[in-house]
């Protein structure tokens, strides 16, 4: 430990002697600790952008979002646009410290984005800015402090939706104190939220102690432990012994757990529809899927209803339109999925059976959080029935194999850091986007380059939506990347344990976890 963290450590670590262990039936009642898991660890260390994830609620962004993707306060109070969109003004919450005491004001905002735009690109185990800050910020010409609590961003082109981008990792603040120059932590995080990293042990748990300087209600735990648990029947069975009071994050349960768990009283299940999308990915930078013919083929040949409803076990709906309904009206309701066999093998055998089994990947990691052994199975017989010989390879390093180009699909889940579409098209399938060049989806549509851009700057929400909903249907006749299912997120609690609340992102907020009788 270092510094202060240690200093709070000790001093929670000996108010927990009145506690003794968590994860009995008592721990999620009168002795201010509480114990969860999770299938990955949500602390990355200080190369990493942020440190930690935005659900250990250690730092705070100026805009989060809620159950509906729709960008909402968290350290700035309200934000105005002006010339066409090209000026955002961002008014900061009065009275926030960071946890070392020092008060939040615009200049530390201005630093925390100074920053951000000095080390993209650069990877993180949660939202990389591997595809530069003009995802994030647009054509960003200058942000500035208007006085101590106002932020101002000048854009040289017009950005629909500022506050929606920003939503989430994007607008992440941080004292600046706690930066080296080289843009990685000096120490510990410093942020503004209900709880500071107190004690880390990579890849086994994060110890989580309250902010004194904390500008809101204070935490009802005095103390969090987070678990990594990446082994799912691993997480239940810790939950059922007692030795956890919960399990939280993407992928807390699998699909099929939920049902078992849920039926028990000792246990509360909470179900939220989340911006998690399965989705297929192809290789079309290299036969058999540079064919269009051979995409259409893999797609008719998969049955979505059955996954959805079988595999993911009603935890997830059948995928149609690429952006997930709880994108709202950007969602196109009339693309829908279509399952097809018989249409599959005909075009299968008029473009001409591979000369080697396909491919299919899937990451070792995804499998401790969805069922995707048993999907990538399923996948395979699909295509072979279609007249496509297939294969699963298991990696865990999938972005490798991606970039070398060994493979011909590839299944993973994604989601959005905020409420903003522009992110999947503009990161995911722009002709220049480094994830569609390196990853070797070779996807080049002039047309869907064209649309994504007028989207992102379009003010009008009817004329945004419409354009979208273009944007989709071009998507669903293309076929780079299918969306095979809209994943809920359940995640689950003791009895004994209140206060959930989980936002589209799976965010679940610490900070508002209670006792319940």
């Amino acid at each position: 430990m270092r510094g202060r963290a240690a200093i709070v450590a000790l001093t929670v670590l000996s108010a927990g002697a009145l506690a003794g262990c968590g994860g009995s039936p008592e721990a999620g009642d009168d002795t201010g600790r509480i114990t969860l898991a999770a299938p990955r660890d949500l602390v990355a260390g200080p190369q990493d952008p942020y440190f930690t994830h935005q659900t250990l609620r250690v730092w705070e962004p100026l805009v989060t979002v809620d159950d509906r993707l729709r960008p909402v306060p968290a350290l700035a109070t309200a934000w105005a646009s002006a010339d066409g969109g090209k000026r955002w003004t961002f008014t900061l919450r009065e009275g926030v410290r960071f946890s070392d005491g020092t008060a939040l004001d615009a200049e530390a905002v201005v630093a925390n984005v100074k920053r951000f735009l000095r080390i993209a690109p650069r990877q993180s185990a949660f939202f990389s800015l591997d595809a530069g800050m003009e995802v994030a910020y647009g054509k960003l010409g200058e942000v500035r402090a208007d006085g101590a609590n106002r932020v101002t961003f000048e854009l040289r082109e017009p950005v629909a939706d500022l506050p929606g981008r920003l939503a989430g990792f994007y607008s992440m603040v941080q004292s600046p104190k706690a930066f080296a120059a080289s843009g990685d932590f000096a120490g510990d995080p410093v942020g503004t939220g209900p709880y500071t990293l107190a004690r880390w042990v990579k890849g086994q748990e994060a110890e989580l102690a309250a902010n004194p300087h904390y500008h809101g209600a204070a935490p009802a735990y005095d103390k969090v432990v987070i678990k990594v648990i990446p082994d799912a029947n691993a997480r239940v069975a810790a939950l059922r012994a007692g030795e956890v009071d919960g399990l939280i994050d993407k992928g807390a349960l699998l699909s099929g757990q939920v049902a078992a768990v849920a039926a028990d009283n000792r246990f509360r299940v909470v179900r939220s529809p989340s911006a998690l999308t399965h989705y297929l990915t192809f290789n079309g930078s290299r036969k058999p899927f540079s064919d269009p013919r051979l995409r259409e083929a893999a797609e008719l040949a998969v049955d979505r209803r059955t996954i959805a409803g079988k595999l993911l076990a009603g935890t997830a709906t059948p995928g149609g339109a690429f952006l997930s309904p709880v994108f709202g009206e950007l969602s196109d309701p009339g693309i829908t999925a279509v399952h097809d066999p018989a249409k599959a093998r005909a075009l299968v055998s008029a473009a001409g059976k591979p000369a080697a089994p396909v491919t299919i990947l899937i990451s070792s990691a995804e499998t401790g959080q969805f069922p995707y052994t048993d999907m990538a199975e399923v996948l395979r017989a699909a295509f072979e029935q279609a007249g496509l010989p297939a294969k699963v390879t298991v990696a865990e390093a999938t972005k490798a194999v991606m970039e070398a180009g060994d493979y011909d699909v590839f299944l993973s889940a994604y989601s959005v850091p905020n409420g903003d579409a522009d992110y999947l098209f503009r990161r995911f399938l722009r002709s220049d986007a480094a994830w569609n060049v390196e990853r070797r989806l070779g996807y080049r549509s002039e047309e869907f380059d064209t649309l994504a851009d007028q989207a992102a700057a379009e003010t009008d929400a009817g004329r945004r939506r419409d354009l979208y909903r273009r944007v989709q249907r071009l998507l669903a006749a293309d076929r780079p990347m299918i969306p095979l299912a809209y994943q809920d997120n359940p995640v689950v609690t003791t009895a004994q344990v209140g206060g959930v609340v989980q936002n589209a992102a799976y965010v679940v907020d610490l900070g508002k976890l209670t006792p319940s009788g």
